[in-house]
C-alpha cells in the first residue's frame, strides 16, 4: 500500500468517524433532553433540519484542518482549544440557519446547545483514539534518496509524520547537510535496498535519466521497492512544486490551460457572488474601520497602488491604509517584521486581514479573484523574474484576496521568501479547482478568526 494511498486512506477514516459522532451526539442530545419521553420518531423528526446543519459543522470542522492526514495530531491542549473555536462558529451557525428558515415541527434551541457540548466531546475522545491509531501505531518505510537536493533530505528528516524512514543516500558527490546519513555507492544500491529492506527509493527525475543510475536501478525491480520521483514528492507530500526540479519540458506537460477553461468561467461567475455576499457583511464594520484609521493617523483612509495581474496586466488595488502616509518616500520596498511604518490600528488590520476589505471590489470588478496567487507590485515582479526561474508563470491565474501559499508558508520579505511562496503558486496553479479554492478559503476565515483573538 502506498504512502499516498495510506494518507487518502486515514482521511476517509477519520470523516466516517466524525460523521458517526455527529449523528450520535444528535441521538444522545435528544434521549438528555426528552429522557422518558424519547423515541424514534422524535430522532427522525430533527434528522433532516440537523443534517442540513452539520454540512455547515463539518465545512467549520475541515477549516480547522482537521483533514491534513499528512500532519502530526494536536496535543490535546491544542485539540481542546480548536474544539472550543469552531463549537462556538459551529452555535453561531446554527443560530443563523434556524432564525433564517424557522422550524415549526422542532424545537432546537435546548437541543442545539446540549448537542454541541455532546459532540464536543465525543469528537475530542474519537479524534484522541484515532491518533493514537492512526500515528502512534503507524510504521514507517525504509528508504533511501537519491537527490541533489538538500531542501528535499532536510524537509522528509522533519516530518517524521510522513513515515519515511531515511536510511542512506546515495552518493552523487554532494555534501548534505544531513551528514549522519550513509552514503551508498551506485554500484552498491541493490546489496543496500536487499540487506535493509529498503521499500521506497525518492530520486530526482534527471538523476533517473543518467544511464548508470538507471541500469543499477533497474536491477532493482524484482526487489519490488516503491519509486517515487522528487517532483511527484514534492507535490503529494509538501503541497508545492520544486523550483530545483523543474524545466519548461515540464511547464508545458503540466500547464495545460486549455484544459481549465470550463473552471476558469465557473470561478468568475463564483468570485462575483461570493464577493458581494461578503461585501454586504463588511459594510456594517467599514465605518468603524474608517473612523479608526482616521483617529489613529494623518492621511487618506484608502490605500490604492498599481499591482501586476493574469497576463502581466497592470490593475489599481484598492486597500484600508495599515502604513503612515510617507512610508515610501525613500522608493518601494517591502513590508519588514515588526515595520515601523506600520500604524497602531494597521497592525491590527494586516494581522485579521480587514485591510483587504476594498479588495472585494478588485474581484467585482474582475482584476482579481478570491482565490490565486498574492498581487505583487510591477517593480518587484521585475526583479523577482531576474532572480527566480518560472516566476511570470504564476500570472497565468488572476492574483487573490488569499491562495495556497498564503495559508501554507508565513510573511516574508526576501527573495528566498518569494521563492518559497512561488513553488506553493505553482502547485496551485496547476491544481486549481472548486474543491481546493473551498478549502482555502475555509482555512482563511479560519486563520483571520484565530489571529482576530478567538
Amino acid at each position: 500500500m502506498s504512502t499516498n494511498f495510506k494518507l487518502k486512506f486515514k482521511k476517509i477514516i477519520l470523516l466516517l468517524g466524525d460523521i458517526i459522532c455527529l449523528y450520535l451526539a444528535l441521538f444522545l442530545s435528544l434521549v438528555i433532553r426528552f429522557y422518558d419521553k424519547f423515541n424514534w420518531e422524535l430522532f427522525i423528526r430533527h434528522l433532516p433540519y440537523f443534517s442540513i446543519v452539520f454540512i455547515f459543522w463539518m465545512l467549520s470542522v475541515f477549516s480547522f484542518r482537521f483533514y491534513e492526514t499528512n500532519k502530526p495530531s494536536l496535543k490535546k491542549y491544542q485539540l481542546l482549544l480548536a474544539i472550543s473555536n469552531f463549537s462556538i462558529i459551529n452555535f453561531f451557525i446554527s443560530i443563523l440557519y434556524f432564525y433564517i428558515i424557522p422550524q415549526n415541527l422542532i424545537t432546537p434551541k435546548t437541543i442545539l446547545v446540549i448537542n454541541i457540548v455532546v459532540f464536543g466531546l465525543l469528537f475530542y475522545l474519537w479524534r484522541t483514539l484515532a491518533s493514537k491509531i492512526l500515528y502512534s501505531q503507524s510504521s514507517k518505510k525504509n528508504t533511501i534518496i537519491i537527490t541533489n537536493d538538500e531542501n528535499l533530505v532536510q524537509a522528509i528528516i522533519n516530518k517524521p509524520e510522513l513515515e519515511f524512514n531515511i536510511q542512506a543516500c546515495v552518493d552523487l558527490g554532494t555534501n548534505f547537510i544531513s551528514s549522519n546519513l550513509e552514503k551508498v555507492k551506485i554500484n552498491d544500491i541493490y546489496n543496500f535496498i536487499k540487506e535493509n529492506n529498503i521499500l521506497n527509493i525518492i530520486i530526482d527525475e534527471d538523476i533517473l535519466n543518467k544511464n548508470q543510475i538507471s541500469v543499477e536501478l533497474s536491477r532493482c525491480l524484482n526487489l519490488r521497492v516503491n519509486f517515487i520521483r522528487t517532483n511527484d514528492f514534492y507535490e503529494q507530500f509538501l503541497g508545492k512544486v520544486s523550483i530545483k526540479n523543474i524545466n519548461p519540458v515540464w511547464l508545458i506537460n503540466n500547464f495545460n490551460e486549455s484544459q481549465k477553461w470550463a473552471f476558469d468561467v465557473f470561478k468568475k461567475i463564483f468570485d462575483k457572488i461570493l464577493a458581494l455576499i461578503f461585501l454586504i457583511p463588511s459594510l456594517l464594520v467599514t465605518p468603524i474601520i474608517i473612523l479608526l484609521i482616521k483617529i489613529d493617523s494623518r492621511g487618506s483612509v484608502f490605500f490604492t497602488q498599481i499591482r501586476t495581474g493574469q497576463d502581466n496586466k497592470k490593475f489599481l488595488a484598492i486597500k484600508f491604509r495599515t502604513m503612515h502616509s510617507d512610508a515610501e518616500k525613500n522608493g518601494p520596498q517591502w513590508a519588514q517584521k515588526n515595520d515601523q511604518r506600520i500604524t497602531k490600528i494597521g497592525k491590527f488590520l494586516r494581522k485579521t486581514r480587514l485591510d483587504e476589505i476594498p479588495q472585494l471590489i478588485n474581484i467585482i470588478k474582475g482584476d482579481m479573484s478570491l482565490v490565486g496567487p498574492r498581487p505583487e507590485r510591477p517593480e518587484f515582479i521585475d526583479k523577482l523574474e531576474k532572480e527566480i526561474p518560472f516566476y511570470k508563470e504564476r500570472l497565468l491565474v488572476k492574483p487573490g484576496l488569499t491562495g495556497w501559499a498564503q495559508i501554507n508558508y508565513p510573511y516574508g520579505n526576501s527573495i528566498q521568501d518569494s521563492l518559497e511562496k512561488l513553488q506553493y503558486d505553482l502547485y496551485y496553479v496547476k491544481h486549481r479547482s472548486l474543491v481546493l479554492d473551498l478549502s482555502i478559503i475555509l482555512k482563511t476565515i479560519h486563520t483571520v478568526i484565530k489571529k482576530g483573538g478567538m
